[in-house]
């Protein structure tokens, strides 16, 4: 079992990344984090959490995400210019969080562009939860009861997705759906959630060991 491993999961929304996320960190005995972050975001910059929420994993339109990269990237205390907007105070704020996180040690982190921030770092495994789309819908409507009709609930997947790619696009320049962001992508719908959490440990593992050998 790994046990010097930080864990990232970007997920296709109705895949169970954030339960397989969970899950994973409570085998390991790690911390875990998702909704967490944007909490932590909105207390450490004197924030509505709900405003927070609502902004969360949205990109920006007011600047360029090049300049929002090279400001976290370089530690500049950006957050004290009042012209940028909500959205990408958000993600300076979560960048130094997530940044936090995987200095403390082994944890587990979904979304919000971790496999990016952290990509200079060896000790992280990047992993993108996927499924198709029956299992997506299955999920989905458990989470979204009162959406009915099977065509609104995919249009409503689809747009979550756009969301969450748009997000990873704008502030990394990265494709969210492309193979090469990540070290190992994994679907649920093909070997359940447990097998989801297996499949990864079995990876990191093999990960941990090439890593002692170098």
């Amino acid at each position: 079992m790994t046990k010097s491993t930080i864990y990232t999961i970007e997920r296709e929304f109705g895949s169970g990344g954030h339960l397989v996320g969970e899950m994973l960190a409570k085998q390991l005995g790690i911390p875990f984090y998702d909704s967490q972050i944007v909490d932590l975001a909105a207390k450490r910059a004197g924030m509505s959490k709900k405003l927070f929420e609502s902004l969360d994993e949205k990109p920006s339109s007011s600047l360029l995400y090049s300049f929002v990269v090279s400001a976290f990237a370089g530690n500049s205390p950006m957050t004290n210019i009042t012209d940028f907007n909500m959205s990408d105070k958000l993600f300076i704020e979560e960048s130094k969080i997530i940044r936090e996180a995987a200095e403390e040690g082994p944890c587990v982190i979904v979304g919000r562009c971790a496999s990016y921030i952290l990509r200079e770092r060896k000790d992280v495994m990047h992993v993108f939860i996927t499924a198709d789309m029956d299992y997506r819908m299955g999920r989905a409507r458990l989470e979204l009861p009162d959406i009915v009709s099977d065509s609104r609930l995919k249009d409503e997947i689809f747009k979550r997705d756009k969301k969450r790619s748009s997000y990873y696009n704008y502030y990394t320049g990265k494709q969210w759906d492309s193979a090469s962001c990540y070290d190992l992508t994994v679907s649920t719908s093909a070997v359940g959630n447990e097998g989801a959490v297996q499949t990864i440990l079995d990876y990191g593992t093999l990960m941990e060991n090439k890593r002692t050998r170098l």
